[in-house]
């Protein structure tokens, strides 16, 4: 993967990793405390995207790439989805968060491993 799009990758995992960090234990923490969390989680998940998407195991960098992929694909789809084909529903974008995103990651990861080792060299 190209510079621009390690850094693409590894910066907008991080901006998601930091809003769901900073969102699910905001109720939890102290003020300032959440942020902390957010940011640690957020340079933490930046952190290990950058090393997979640059790794030279041919393995690693198909499983960071897919679950990337099928995180974002899967997130999308359960956080967007609701609001358009039920825009009353206040719970909708949970789907995305909770079900769609994470499945997303599992999924991709296994995909992208499987696709990765299938290839020659």
């Amino acid at each position: 993967m190209g510079g621009f799009g390690r850094i693409a990758l590894a910066v907008l995992a991080g901006l998601a990793a930091f809003v769901v960090g900073y969102w699910v234990p905001g109720s939890l923490l102290p003020d300032g405390w959440a942020m902390v969390c957010g940011v640690a989680i957020g340079a933490a998940v930046a952190g290990i995207l950058w090393a997979g998407a640059g790794s030279r195991s041919a393995l690693m960098r198909g499983a960071v790439l897919g679950a990337a992929w099928g995180g974002g694909i899967g997130f999308a789809g359960g956080f967007f989805g609701p609001m358009l084909l039920a825009p009353d529903a206040n719970q909708g974008p949970l789907l995305g968060l909770f079900i769609t995103g994470p499945g997303g990651v599992v999924l991709g990861a296994l995909a992208g491993l499987a696709i990765a080792a299938g290839k020659p060299g």
